[in-house]
């Protein structure tokens, strides 16, 4: 990662993402980007999910709201319904999740920069003292005092350092992803066991968000969108339970907030043709997905738009240029 954040500092340098953006537009009716956020938080939070400082966050804030058109994702969603080009250089704001710092750290930059944003709500966890897994296995690993381990499901890993617990927290919570969902919370658990780790009581309401906080975010200009109730990759559930998940979030979501509830996020962006087709059918206006790819353009799907997803500030530009994503997109068909 290195590696690539020192090229993307160097293509910058020379400008050629600019020069790239330009020449784009020229050629293309609609280029917009959906940049997709997590966390916002101060570095001294090492275990939970890798997000940006407050610095960093309003450094491409800024830079976005000097550079770009700034729309909520609702209003893509409807350019794209209508088949209209909106605004050159636009751009939405999203964040997956629902973690407490998009109120405390994010919330207050977004409205010092009059930035519309969507948040995306697991609402199993809201309001209670739930860790989503991922955090559970991240902070387990932080803690243990167990240096090495091994699991049937997992594999061996060895815990000696700070950087040896980063890749295992990494490479764990691939591995569980791919674990169906009824076997998923054993290997939590047994994991959990074997490290010698409680998760302490208060933990989940001190990292995800509370309704009163989303309540006054809802009033402050951010919007809300659907993201199931449990966060299963619904691609490993029967179909029926899928839609369940789908929903009944959105149904929580719109009793807590009195209001509609029409943006939708697939966990890991995980999803088939028949989940896509129940969103379009279920008073979505528009659905995004996990996965990178080129910037959107009036042809997409608006219930399988891709999103960007960079802590690198050089890295994002040459993603917001064009480059990057056809870049991939080339190298992809080549392959194929």
């Amino acid at each position: 990662m290195e590696i690539v954040n020192l090229a993307a500092s160097i293509t910058n340098f020379f400008c050629i993402p600019d020069t790239y953006a330009f020449v784009r537009r020229e050629f293309t009716k609609l280029q917009a980007a959906v940049l997709m956020y997590h966390r916002v938080c101060p570095k001294d939070n090492t275990w939970s999910y890798t997000g940006l400082s407050p610095k960093d966050f309003e450094m491409q804030m800024k830079y976005l709201r000097k550079n770009f058109e700034i729309l909520s994702l609702e209003t893509l969603g409807q350019y794209i319904q209508d088949g209209k080009s909106p605004p050159k250089k636009s751009v939405v704001i999203t964040f997956d999740d629902g973690y407490k710092d998009n109120f405390l750290y994010a919330y207050p930059i977004l409205k010092k920069y009059h930035i519309p944003a969507t948040v995306f709500l697991a609402t199993g966890f809201i309001g209670t003292d739930k860790l989503l897994w991922w955090d559970k296995i991240a902070y387990a690993l932080e803690n243990t005092s167990v240096n090495e381990f091994e699991l049937d499901t997992i594999g061996y890993y060895k815990l000696n350092s700070s950087a040896d617990r980063i890749i295992a927290a990494n490479r764990i919570t691939e591995q569980i992803k791919s674990i169906p969902d009824e076997n998923k919370h054993l290997t939590e658990k047994e994991l959990l066991r074997t490290l010698e780790v409680n998760i302490p009581p208060g933990l989940g309401e001190n990292i995800l968000l509370n309704w009163e906080e989303i309540t006054k975010m809802s009033l402050g200009g951010v919007s809300f969108g659907a993201h199931t109730v449990n966060h299963p990759i619904l691609t490993n559930l029967p179909i029926e339970q899928a839609k369940s998940e789908i929903m009944a979030s959105k149904q929580d979501m719109e009793a807590k907030l009195d209001r509609p509830v029409t943006t939708f996020s697939y966990p890991n962006g995980d999803r088939n043709k028949e989940l896509v087709e129940f969103v379009s059918n279920s008073g979505f206006t528009c659905a995004v997905s996990t996965k990178p790819g080129r910037l959107i353009n009036t042809e997409d799907n608006p219930y399988e738009l891709n999103r960007m997803c960079s802590l690198d500030f050089n890295v994002l530009k040459i993603m917001l240029s064009g480059l990057w994503g056809d870049l991939h997109h080339l190298a992809t068909y080549r392959i194929n």
